[in-house]
Parts: structure tokens; sequence; C-alpha cells
């Protein structure tokens, strides 16, 4: 297994809803397959590391089925990627399969394009046993089962990625100078109150670390710190804070969920299929959400938080690089860009509220099948699918793009353990964190979809950074949003 893996991986390294779908109940055989010319096309936004993936995942499946052919096609951009296959969809030429969120998929299900899965899952010769079917990690399944009553698949999960606290562990670590000098320690906080304590203890360090310098005529006895940046200067041009939160959208749900309450909200239509085009919003009215902003808000005014806007970025990344944050709470799957931070970067599960309600979000795509494709090309795809998410390929594609496995088995694979025993790179740190949120209780959500709830997310975030950066009134951010929404 342990040669399989590695091999995978220095291949990788050398290419530089009941009545919602239109397909028929017949599955066509492998014998069929292996005979029969037969093309698909996979239709993909990604970019060079997990194309070469699909491309070594490809070559292995078509030893096994040398009359098929399979064509991945690359469109930029996940938008332009859902804008194409719709176009496609009404022009009847739409790809095979494809990769997509929930709201693209319920989009694709207006038209009842989507070929549901059940039948190939259930399938006694090409679907999963019981055993390999709950190997799958429950809420990533979950998210494809979400748009009718019965809980008929949709997708499967393919790239899955979450959020990550990304700390300055020299910071960290230097807390015997802090008790020493100023009197106070900080320790990586795991819920908000130990936040809100840390970020106070972070501002009375640095600003201590800045008085101490006023009086202090001669350069050399400064103190200074290469993995702080310029804190004197950040500090006097306001540009400095304890944690800034990348995504606004991410955080606008994700504290309403730790906090107990409402975002959105599914609307089931009387024949126990998901309304796709429709949903209900929640947020505007729901109590609990509202709380969690005003907590958020109180943490903005004592300068603790803040968002990327507050430097004009989109992400908290480079502020952390250079030293004008401590922590960033960014996406798992954006590891990469703290290779250049000027301090040793640690990571961990994000903040949480209450016990009872571990709540850290789910991100990234999952692969469907199109109906209007023939049986046999349905089952090619459906074969192919099942080949990439192997526990081996998908244990292998984390570990060659910082994605993280979508099978349970695969974590425990020795190849995977044994990566993250021994590897030190900022992808590795964020596996082992996101192995603690399976293993610490926390549960991953993913919200309501249906086609516009992604402008739902937008107005969202908008609303949160008024709330958050400018210190707007909390009401009227909400009622905007929802007006926006309209």
């Amino acid at each position: 297994m342990k040669k399989v893996i590695a091999f995978i991986l220095m291949l990788i390294a050398a290419f530089s809803i009941a009545g919602c779908g239109n397909g028929s109940d017949k599955i066509a055989t492998i014998e069929e397959l292996k005979t029969t010319p037969t093309n698909i096309t996979f239709r993909v936004p990604f970019g060079t590391t997990i194309i070469n993936f699909i491309e070594y995942a490809k070559t292995e499946f078509l030893k096994e089925y040398p009359n098929l052919t399979i064509e991945v096609e690359v469109v930029g951009g996940y938008v332009d990627m859902k804008k194409a296959n719709i176009a496609d969809i009404n022009g009847g030429q739409a790809p095979t399969m494809t990769v997509g969120y929930p709201d693209h998929f319920a989009e694709y299900l207006i038209t009842d394009s989507i070929e549901l899965l059940d039948k190939y899952i259930t399938d006694s010769n090409v679907g999963y046993t019981d055993d390999e079917l709950s190997d799958f990690l429950p809420g990533y399944i979950q998210e494809n089962r979400n748009f009718d009553a019965a809980g008929s698949y949709v997708g499967l999960p393919f790239n899955k990625s979450t959020e990550a606290l990304y700390y300055n562990a020299d910071f960290f670590d230097n807390n015997d100078e802090w008790e020493e000098r100023f009197g106070v320690t900080v320790k990586v906080p795991a819920t908000w109150a130990e936040f809100e304590e840390t970020s106070a203890n972070i501002l009375t360090i640095v600003n201590g670390i800045v008085d101490y310098n006023k009086g202090v005529t001669n350069e050399a006895d400064k103190l200074t710190y290469s993995w702080l940046g310029d804190i004197d200067n950040n500090l006097k041009n306001q540009e400095f804070y304890p944690c800034l939160y990348d995504s606004g959208g991410n955080f606008f749900t994700t504290i309403i969920h730790q906090f107990g309450g409402k975002y959105t909200s599914s609307i089931m239509k009387s024949n126990k299929v998901v309304d796709v085009q429709h949903g209900t919003l929640e947020f505007n009215t729901d109590t609990k959400a509202k709380e969690s902003m005003y907590y958020l808000q109180d943490l903005a005014e004592k300068g603790y938080l803040s968002m990327p806007d507050i430097f004009e970025q989109t992400h908290g990344s480079y502020a952390f690089c250079v030293g004008k944050c401590i922590m960033n709470v960014g996406s798992t799957g954006g590891s990469t860009y703290y290779t250049s931070a000027i301090c040793e970067t640690g990571v961990a599960p994000i903040p949480y509220y209450d016990a009872d309600n571990k709540y850290v979000i789910q991100q990234g795509t999952n692969v469907c099948i199109f109906s209007k494709s023939s049986n046999l090309e349905k089952l090619a795809a459906w074969l192919f699918i099942k080949h990439m998410l192997t526990p081996e390929n998908t244990a292998a594609f984390a570990m060659a793009t910082g994605y993280m496995p979508v099978r349970s088995s695969a974590y425990e694979l020795e190849d995977y353990t044994d990566w993250l025993e021994n590897n030190q790179t900022s992808a590795a740190k964020v596996h082992k964190t996101t192995a603690r949120y399976a293993q610490e209780g926390w549960k991953y959500f993913v919200d309501a979809a249906w086609a516009g709830s992604a402008n739902v997310r937008d107005e969202c975030e908008v609303a949160i950074t008024t709330i958050i950066v400018d210190k707007s009134n909390i009401e009227k951010a909400l009622q905007d949003a929802v007006n926006r929404i309209g």
C-alpha cells in the first residue's frame, strides 16, 4: 500500500431526489463498457495540482477499460464553469460529469439534469456495501442528500476543506518572557471566551513592547522580535489586530450555528422534494442569530478582531505573514499562503462558543453525473467516481493537494498517518488539525441550498463586514441584507 501511494504522489508531481433525474432506471453492464467504445467528459474548474491527480487517476482507471476515453475539460473558475454547464444543458450538450457546490446542483435540478446516484450505490455489481458507504464522512454524504425527503443522492463528496486557526507559534511560545515582563501569558484559544482573554493579553504585550521601546534611547536595547514584525509602526498606524477572520460569509453562518441560531432553511414542497428555487431567511428574525452578531461587534469594538477588509485585502494571510495579526482564521485549503510568514505558523481548530454547538463549516465541491448522458456513459462516470474516491486515492489526493480525505478509513492508512507524523509542511499541520475536528466531536455543517442561495451568502458577507469593520447598526445591517436579497 505504501509503495502504491508513494507512486501516486510521484506521478502527480510528474504531471506539471425522486423525479429529479431524467435517466432510465437501467444500468449498463461492465461487460458492455469493456467492449464498447465510449467517451465521457469530466468538466472541472481546478488548477494544476488537482488536474494532475485526476489525470493520474484516469490513467490507472483506463487500464481496466481500454475502450473508454475520458476527456478532462477545464473551465477556469466555479462561476464560469456553472454558466458553461447551464448553457450546455439548455443546448442539449452537457458534459457527462462535473463538480459543484450544493447551490450549483440546485440550479441543475431545476431542469431535472442531475442523475440520482441511488441505483448505482445500491447495485450489487457496481455499488457500495453498507460498510463502504458508511466509510464516507457523514457530513459530506448528507450534503448530497438534502434535496428531497427520501434523501436521494445527487452526488458524492470530491474535494473538501474547512477552516482553521493559523497562529504565530513563536509569539505563543514566548510565554516565559511575557509573564516576566508584562505579567500575562497567552494560549491558543479553544473557545471564544479564551479568545477574549488571549486577545486582551496580546494587546497588553504588544502595547507593553511599544511603551518599553519609547523609553529606550539606544536602538540596540529595544525589544525586537523577527517574528513580530514592525509592531511599533503597526500599532502607531492602527494596523495591528490580535486576530482576523478571512471569510465573512463563513464567519456569519458559523457563529450563528455556534450560538444555536438559524441562518436559512429549505422549503419542502408537497411532493416531498425540496424547492430548489426558493428558501427561507432566518438570520434576520432569529434571536440567537442576532445575539451572535452583537457578540462579534463587541469583540471588534474592543480591538480584538477584524477582517481583511480593514487592510483592503481579501484574505488575512498577508497581514499574518508580515506581523499585522497574531491569529487568522482561514481555509484549510489555503495553507500554502502562510509559507512566507515571518514566524513559525501553528494550526489549531477555530474557537467555539458553546461545547454543545461545536460547529465548523464544510467547504468544497461534490461530483455529479448529468442525466442526459447515455446509460453506458453514466456507468463509466460512476465507476470513475468510485475509483477516485477509494480510501487510497482520497488519501493520496489529500496529501498532494492539501484537501481532506472524504473516507474515514483513509485517515487510518499507514501512508497517511506516517505522512502526518513525519511531515512538517503547512499542509500536514492542517491535516493534523482537521483530524482533531473528527476526534473532538465537532460537527461539520452545510446550509440550505437553492438557486440563488449563494447570493444570500454574498449579502450576509457584506452585512458582517459592516458590523465588524464599520461598527454599523446591527439591525439595519441585517435588514439591508434582506432588502438586497429581495
